[in-house]
């Protein structure tokens, strides 16, 4: 089995990505590698040949591209080679990207294709919890609007990336994941017609493939006491890039407050400054998974580093290995 990765269009150039696809080939030897890149590109790398197939793409999408044009118009750039690759070949179980996000939304649903019943996927991405464990939070910026019907979706898809790879109680304990709804109050009809609408949807759906934990607030989302917590894209987005930024807030209180203090603790201080910023830098949380895609896609951040798409590789052999996407 093979795992495809998009080497163009990041914001560090496609060293930087065949670099971190070649670095988890030397820490998995289950899957290998499809890198969609100019051939001569790769010419400059040292790796096991018979592991790693060559893509020819030269041209690839950008963020000032219209997403639109995926459908057509892009046909030879990495992203929709990639894409059709992962469609056509068997073989090949899953897709990295750190191209533009609403260029590989629009490209999943026409290149790609969907589950049954769904117009979009959405994007799911991990949070650390304060308990030591993840929180999936779905969705992250998909879909700004959503219905009902689509926040329903979001829990049984969440749900089964929780129980694939992060939640690994829930497995251990034959439990169904748990699954919260991100709303202004815990009470039973709080919120607007859309998350009061979604309640009743998520507890007619409890005990099917997840546990319905009722309303969750922002203060309970990174508490630990649910696998995933559902929400619309709008707020999803905001409050992803709120808590990134508070984990760097945080982060350079410590390293201020210490050195002011005591100058023989300024290396302490900075370990720890160093701590909060991995535990909430993009970076050391592999990607954004799309949910509902026919096959695992998953989108790293436009500045992924090497470490960024190691991560997303051996994220994607962890949530293969799961079961995740079957």
């Amino acid at each position: 089995m093979k795992i495809i990765v998009d080497t163009l269009g990041a914001d560090r150039g496609a060293d930087v990505i065949i670099r971190g696809a070649l670095e988890a080939l030397q820490e998995q030897s289950a899957y290998d590698l499809i890198l969609a890149a100019d051939p001569s590109a790769v010419e400059g790398f040292s790796y096991d040949a018979s592991r790693v197939e060559i893509l020819p793409a030269l041209s690839f999408v950008t963020n000032d591209d219209n997403p639109r044009e995926m459908v057509k118009g892009k046909q030879e750039t990495s992203m929709v080679l990639s894409l059709e690759k992962l469609r056509d070949d068997a073989e090949v179980a899953a897709m990295i990207t750190a191209g533009s996000t609403g260029c590989a939304l629009v490209g999943a649903c026409f290149h790609l294709g969907l589950s049954k019943g769904l117009l979009q996927p959405a994007l799911a991405s991990a949070l650390p919890t304060q308990n030591g464990k993840w929180v999936i939070l779905c969705d992250c910026g998909s879909n700004l609007s959503p219905k009902a019907k689509d926040l329903g979706d979001y829990a049984r898809l969440s749900a089964a990336f929780a129980k694939a790879y992060y939640a690994d109680d829930v497995n251990a304990n034959d439990r169904l994941p748990k699954v919260g709804l991100v709303n202004v109050g815990q009470e039973k009809g709080k919120g607007l017609p859309l998350q009061q609408e979604a309640f009743e949807l998520l507890s007619s759906m409890s005990g099917e493939s997840f546990e319905f934990a009722g309303n969750i607030e922002g203060t309970d989302i990174l508490a630990g006491q649910v696998d995933a917590a559902v929400c619309d894209g709008f707020t999803g987005n905001v409050l992803l890039k709120a808590l990134e930024k508070a984990g760097n807030i945080a982060a350079e209180i410590v390293e201020d407050h210490v050195s002011a203090k005591n100058a023989d603790l300024q290396k302490h201080g900075s370990e720890v400054a160093e701590k909060i910023r991995g535990t909430f830098d993009y970076n050391n949380r592999a990607g954004a998974v799309f949910l509902g895609t026919k096959k695992l896609l998953i989108k790293a951040h436009g500045a992924a580093t090497e470490d960024t798409i190691t991560s997303c590789i051996l994220q994607a052999v962890r949530l293969l290995e799961g079961g995740f996407g079957k």
